[in-house]
């Protein structure tokens, strides 16, 4: 159930974030760009905890972790964020009209 904040920030809003992964849109949009990369950190927290756990040298984990902080591209208004093979994942900014 929405508060008359909620409504009032999704009035003033021009965008939302969707997060698609293998083709899939997940069930939630996003209010900004932050929320929908912390889902998909969440969904998939065990595997990155795992792979962190496996890497050895910092500079490792660190090229890791850079596959999936990865900057919102503001350009094409779509941004691709890699976990591991086979594994799609695509934050689209979309306008609400």
């Amino acid at each position: 159930m929405y508060t008359l904040i909620d409504y009032f920030i999704l009035y003033i809003m021009e965008y939302i974030y969707i997060i698609v992964e293998n083709g899939e849109p997940y069930p939630t949009s996003y209010k900004n760009y932050k929320s929908a990369v912390d889902a998909v950190k969440e969904k998939h927290k065990q595997y990155l905890e795992e792979q962190i756990k496996e890497l050895y040298y910092l500079d490792m984990i660190e090229s890791t972790l850079a596959d999936i902080n990865v900057s919102e591209n503001k350009e094409k208004n779509m941004t691709q964020l890699y976990i591991e093979k086979g594994i799609n994942i695509e934050i689209h900014k979309l306008p609400i009209k």
